[in-house]
């Protein structure tokens, strides 16, 4: 049994914004560069890798790359001990296991690790190989969002697209979320790129499906976190979650909950279920339409943005959260993988 007090809990430590970013420098070249690189062949994309990896070395960046064995291991040979000496290599698959932990690693360890050594010159591959079309959007999604978290950062990243093993609407999608376009003569505008507020409410287009009828269903208001807590945990215990994603989960739900109560319309309705090797969990909020305009996707600016924090909090304990809003009220569904 996992004891919690009576009180809320308080965000997670992984919700403390941390230090700033750096502001731009008086030359105004702190602004971001997000540029993807198609390519047929390996070989091929060490043609546009290896010489953007050089000139960061020459200038001094942090030079990262984010990528499977077989694309690290052709880069470091590429590149020659000299110049692949000071390069981080993390491994995509601990990197890339889901588009929120993957953003978060980038906000902690830029500013942590990189920034404050210069301007952060990556390389990264994204896996899309057995994701699920949930998934799929969501990695299409993080890359529209990293044109708008990372704006105005001494931070360059350059994604790889295996054009030979991935499908089409994959590749023809990273032509709108990347404003630049990179190959071996050079990068160029991407005449496809999309506004990231655009792209991000296409994400959102088309209502949420409805919870199956063996979904377990608890309305809650001020005054029941605690029971509604207890409801969660058994419910997590019950479908099959592991008990060490369940305290995650529980803190997730009840952060959504309590801003329903504070910051909305003072009550909702919580459904949960599991479906696919996935725990679901709706919570309903009637009496609010939520500004969901990249909510959660950057660490909270301050004191007195409720919403801001909780959201923030919540996209790191959950695989994958989902926003939905309007006249008729909210609906956030927070997805953690059973398995």
């Amino acid at each position: 049994m996992i004891a919690y007090s009576a009180e809320p809990p308080a965000a997670p430590a992984c919700g403390s914004p941390g230090p700033p970013g750096p502001a731009p420098g008086p030359d105004g070249r702190d602004v971001l560069v997000h540029r993807a690189v198609v390519y047929q062949s390996r070989h091929e994309l060490a043609l546009t890798a290896v010489p953007y990896l050089r000139e960061g070395g020459r200038a001094g960046d942090p030079l990262v790359v984010i990528a499977s064995p077989p694309v690290a291991g052709l880069v470091r040979e590429q590149l020659g001990p000299a110049t692949a000496a000071p390069v981080e290599f993390i491994d995509a698959a601990d990197w890339f296991g889901g588009p929120m932990q993957a953003l978060a690693s980038y906000h902690d360890r830029m500013r942590a690790d990189w920034w404050p050594r210069g301007r952060v010159r990556l390389l990264a591959e994204p896996g899309w190989a057995g994701r699920t079309p949930l998934e799929t959007r969501e990695w299409k999604r993080h890359e529209a969002i990293l044109n708008v978290v990372f704006a105005g950062t001494p931070t360059s990243i350059m994604c790889a697209y295996d054009a030979s093993a991935l499908p089409g609407h994959v590749l023809g999608d990273a032509a709108r979320t990347h404003p630049e376009l990179a190959g071996p003569d050079g990068p160029r505008p991407s005449p496809r790129f999309t506004d990231p507020a655009d792209f991000y409410a296409e994400c959102n287009a088309g209502p949420l499906s409805p919870p199956p009828a063996t979904a377990s269903r608890r309305a809650f208001a001020a005054g029941e976190l605690p029971g509604l807590r207890a409801f969660l945990e058994a419910e997590a215990g019950r479908l099959g979650l592991p008990a060490d994603r369940t305290l995650p989960f529980v803190l997730a739900a009840n952060e959504v909950a309590t801003d329903v109560i504070r910051e909305g319309g003072g009550r909702g309705v919580l459904w949960v279920w599991a479906e696919a090797g996935t725990l679901l969990c709706d919570v309903g909020d009637p009496g609010r339409a939520l500004a969901d305009r990249f909510l959660g996707y950057t660490p909270p600016r301050g004191r007195g943005r409720r919403s801001e924090t909780a959201m923030w909090a919540v996209r790191r304990l959950c695989h994958i959260v989902e926003i939905r809003s309007g006249v008729s009220g909210t609906r956030v569904r927070l997805h953690v993988r059973l398995g």
